[in-house]
């Protein structure tokens, strides 16, 4: 039953339709999906409008105290985890990470999921571009990220509508346009963005991958009304636009992945005429959704965010830790983040209680170029770059790779003790040969040595940099 403080609410919900069963997606959007999906959507509405202060404060504490419970119940890691800890202190509980959750993934989900399992199901993903197949009834994903080691994420049905419905909610900011088409600029599509899609809102996936060429030719022709998509890649469009390549008049720019520099936000507002907006999303959930005004704001009813103050900042850049109020398949409780924010005290002017990031810390990261065999350069995005050495070798701890001039990498490789440095460097350099040959380049310099360059002090480190 829906409660009465969302009724009212109930003629916004955008009309979904499921998708027909087809021979490429095996996951489509149930039936029985839709009023759950409904029914986030809406609460989603109502927490945004009405949820602050004290109110806000005690949707946290249930919503965690919840979340911990159920995770001490069904997780085996998180019950040795918090061994001689008291849970009913939540804010206090030891912090994981990425490392952490990998080392002991077998018995970090409360599904009893095995690791190499799941890693088998995501690898085949990568390889074959087929992102549909499910684990049991999980959407398996895998993602590097920016802390340089991969991570895998189990997501339920439950969680899947969930996700969808919420973020309807806060993308269109109330927003019905009929038969709205979105262009979704990703590495990889997955069944967690497919369940947005239905017959009045149409999901259109774009590899990036694709040749500009190529995608500027289907954005023609999809005219999308919504372009979801790295910052590096919608400068890139920006470009084409000016050039009267690109033929389209979207409404929206919705920025993902990379770090939104000042720079590149007003040279593609100024070619679009529209404001670039952000969603700052990571394989440990949906953190932050800009508002109708363009301020980044924390999804404080999705996620608890605790911070650490960055010594050496004079307290201006903090460090996340966060708390993921409603997963369960794979739950995330005090999972430290390696990224640096700086928060905006102030509220903001579109009347959400929910706190504002001012600035994700760091330099985007660069595109690197290689030469095609008709004699063309091909941009490879940094998440490319970040997966074809990530993905060659489990050994690898971290890593950089830099880029002096086209057709070249420098890369720095940090391996685990006792790990074969001469094995790994020649899996790293075969899956670089493969991934340029892949598509159609030809062959890279390739320079690797062991260990990592000196970081800077207070600087997060750029694993993918293009020095030219």
């Amino acid at each position: 039953m829906i409660s009465p403080r969302l009724r009212p609410m109930l003629s916004s919900f955008p009309a979904i339709a499921p998708k027909p069963l087809d021979r490429k997606w095996n996951c489509p959007m149930k039936i029985t999906d839709l009023p759950l999906m409904a029914r986030h959507f809406l609460s989603a509405r109502w927490n945004w409008q009405h949820l602050r202060g004290p109110a806000l404060e005690r949707y946290q504490e249930r919503r965690a105290q919840q979340i911990v419970a159920y995770a001490l119940q069904h997780s085996p890691f998180y019950r040795n985890h918090w061994a001689n800890h008291d849970p009913g202190s939540w804010r206090t509980l030891p912090t994981v990470d990425k490392r952490l959750m990998m080392a002991h993934f077998d018995t970090f989900t409360t599904r009893g999921i095995k690791r190499d399992v799941a890693m088998e199901v995501a690898l085949r993903a990568e390889q074959s571009r087929d992102f549909a197949p499910l684990l049991n009834d999980l959407t398996v994903g895998l993602s590097s990220g920016t802390s340089g080691h991969r991570g895998l994420f189990l997501v339920s049905p439950a969680e899947q509508a969930g996700w969808a419905g919420t973020i309807l909610a806060r993308v269109l900011h109330g927003w019905r346009p009929h038969h709205l088409h979105v262009a979704f600029f990703l590495r990889s599509n997955s069944n967690l963005y497919e369940q947005v899609g239905g017959t009045f809102i149409q999901f259109r996936y774009f590899d990036l991958m694709f040749p500009l060429e190529e995608a500027v030719a289907r954005l023609n022709a999809f005219q999308p009304h919504i372009v979801v998509g790295p910052p590096s890649l919608l400068s890139m469009l920006a470009s084409e636009r000016s050039k009267d390549k690109l033929r389209i008049m979207p409404e929206r720019l919705i920025s993902v992945a990379e770090v939104l520099e000042d720079h590149a936000r007003q040279a593609i507002e100024t070619i679009f005429s529209v404001r670039v907006q952000q969603i700052y999303q990571c394989t440990e959930g949906l953190l932050a959704v800009s508002c109708q005004r363009g301020a980044l704001h924390i999804q404080e009813d999705i996620v608890m965010l605790q911070f650490e103050a960055l010594e050496g900042s004079e307290d201006r850049l903090v460090q996340p830790i966060i708390t993921d109020l409603w997963r369960k398949t794979q739950p995330i409780i005090r999972y430290r983040l390696n990224d640096l924010l700086e928060l905006d005290p102030a509220p903001c002017v579109c009347g959400s209680g929910f706190r504002v990031i001012r600035a994700i810390e760091g330099r985007s990261d660069d595109i690197c170029y290689f030469e095609t065999l008709t004699g063309e350069l091909r941009p490879f995005f940094p998440d490319t770059i970040r997966r074809m050495i990530l993905l060659a070798s489990p050994d690898i701890t971290d890593y950089q790779v830099v880029q002096e001039r086209n057709g070249q990498l420098h890369i720095y490789l940090q391996t685990e003790p006792g790990a074969s440095f001469e094995r790994v460097a020649q899996l790293v350099r075969a899956s670089v040969a493969a991934t340029i040959a892949q598509y159609a380049c030809r062959s890279a310099d390739v320079e690797i040595e062991p260990g990592l360059p000196p970081a800077l002090p207070g600087k997060k480190l750029r694993r993918v940099r293009r020095l030219q």
